[in-house]
């Protein structure tokens, strides 16, 4: 799944599970966590794999249960709140749900072994670089076509990008949970370089 798909179903989740536990919208530090949780393991496997060559693939370390909980339970006591380490917990589960549920669903576990590695090793993958991702996706969405369209047969780049867009609508029907606190928080790191 791209780093979109993965923000909307975090997103998605987080916010049903506010819903139904609260009936509140996600809060704005709680958002910034889930956002960064979402891609937390490919930013941690992905280099590793592609860049270093310390992981087999770029799903291994970060994308393991074996990695995931004792992080998650390490984030619960980190945590200044308990929102703060649920929308941490449901961001980055969310992420692995969303990188397995398909091979789960179609009953090719082989696929999904990437949940317990290294006690099951990584599947391979056809590509294993940053630059092989971007030629696949540009690849995938030159076969779009009308055809495909009308077919409703698109490339998954183009369902989950429409996922994205139907999710940035109820984040921002929610009021933009994140922005405002992340721009406080940005300008409060900020070095004033006015002469004085």
């Amino acid at each position: 799944m791209w780093p979109w798909g993965h923000a909307a179903v975090g997103y998605l989740l987080y916010a049903l599970f506010t819903y139904l536990a609260d009936r509140e919208v996600p809060g704005d530090v709680a958002t910034v966590i889930l956002a960064v949780a979402t891609q937390l393991p490919d930013l941690i496997d992905k280099p590793l794999a592609y860049s270093f060559q310390v992981l087999p693939t770029g799903r291994s370390l970060a994308h393991s249960l074996l990695f995931a909980i004792p992080l998650c339970l390490l984030a619960w006591r980190v945590a200044r709140s308990a929102e703060q380490w649920q929308a941490f917990a449901v961001g980055y589960g969310s992420h692995l749900l969303a990188d397995s549920y398909g091979a789960l669903l179609a009953g090719r576990f082989e696929m999904a072994t990437f949940l317990l590695w290294p006690v099951l090793p990584s599947p391979e993958y056809p590509t294993e670089s940053f630059a092989g991702h971007w030629i696949r996706l540009l690849d995938s969405l030159s076969s779009v076509t009308v055809d495909s369209v009308v077919a409703g047969a698109l490339p998954m780049v183009v369902y989950q990008g429409l996922l994205a867009v139907g999710v940035a609508v109820l984040w921002l029907l929610h009021g933009t949970p994140g922005i405002q606190w992340l721009y406080r928080w940005l300008r409060s790191r900020t070095v004033d370089t006015t002469p004085r």
